[in-house]
């Protein structure tokens, strides 16, 4: 072998020396088939590829590349899944509201129904409570009141009356059962009236029927005793009162009298309440346009007395009939 032989020879297998050295540098110190191997034995290869025994690197490869589109593709088709089940939870949530909603309007829509058909502007008997109710008058109510506060006459009948029964609050701050007769066209108003009194601790000192004054109206202002129905006239006059007709209330008539001015003559009933005449002055029981009991009459479309120009009447309520 010549000279340039060799010298070729000796180039050739250096090259193939720092070939060599160069792979393994970049194979991390590995050989190929090492590489290789090491790759397709690999668990993520392997359980992508399906090919545990294969020899072959680029079909691994391969293989890895189509299973990862496919992971892709997967994972896209995952979130649409989850998007549209999302949609149709929102979907449903939304439905479900809506009749939830739909539900408690309609059931508010009853319970208004049912309290417009069974609240009349009069019935023979309508309750709030059981101490708060109104009803035609009992046999008992009827034997108590003839010829007392109840006479016959030609212009208002036992049929055409009410018996009112109330709670209140008195003088002392206890709650006492009260009892009222009353035109039968005002008696759910007057139920109104005295239910939102006694909620309010509005005092009253006495709530009974004024039969068990013998029908005396002084004796019952006397007793500051709060009154409705008296089949009587007008004091000093022959007209029929307001009260006969059971469409007049007084309330705690000694705090709030009755005054007439007669002849330059001034006269306060009842005897004993002149110290109340003077309005201009503060004291409790006093009825004026501040007072919840004027309130609630006159929203219920009462008149008061102490609005009235020849007399006073500070205690008295009233409605036509």
């Amino acid at each position: 072998m010549n000279d340039k032989v060799k010298k070729d020879l000796v180039i050739l297998i250096a090259l193939i020396v720092v070939c060599a050295i160069c792979a393994r540098y970049f194979a991390k110190g590995e050989t190929l088939e090492e590489y290789a191997k090491a790759g397709i034995t690999d668990n993520s290869v392997t359980e992508a590829a399906g090919m545990e025994n294969s020899d072959s690197v680029s079909e691994a490869i391969d293989e890895l590349k189509r299973n990862d589109q496919k992971d892709m593709v997967e994972n896209d088709s995952s979130v649409t899944s989850t998007d549209k089940d999302t949609e149709n939870n929102s979907d449903l949530t939304e439905q479900a509201a809506e009749k939830t909603s739909n539900a408690v309007t309609d059931a508010n829509v009853n319970e208004a129904n049912d309290i417009s058909q069974n609240s009349p502007p009069y019935s023979d008997e309508f309750d709030i409570s059981d101490n708060f109710y109104y009803e035609p008058l009992s046999d008992d109510v009827i034997s108590r009141i003839t010829g007392i506060s109840y006479v016959d006459n030609p212009n208002i009948s036992l049929d055409d009356l009410r018996y009112l029964s109330l709670l209140y609050v008195d003088f002392n701050g206890d709650t006492k059962h009260g009892e009222m007769i009353c035109n039968k066209s005002i008696a759910q108003d007057l139920l109104e009236i005295f239910y939102e009194l006694y909620n309010n601790d509005y005092r009253l000192e006495s709530v009974k029927l004024i039969d068990e004054f013998d029908g005396d109206d002084t004796k019952s202002m006397l007793a500051n005793n709060t009154s409705c129905f008296n089949y009587r006239v007008v004091e000093g006059s022959k007209k029929l009162s307001n009260h006969a007709y059971g469409l007049a209330v007084d309330i705690n008539p000694f705090y709030n009298p009755y005054i007439t001015y007669k002849d330059g003559v001034t006269k306060i009933s009842p005897a004993g309440s002149e110290a109340y005449a003077d309005r201009t002055l503060d004291f409790p029981y006093k009825i004026d346009e501040n007072d919840l009991a004027y309130k609630l009459f006159t929203q219920h479309g009462f008149k008061w007395g102490g609005n009235w120009n020849s007399v006073k009447d500070y205690q008295h309520f009233e409605r036509s009939n």
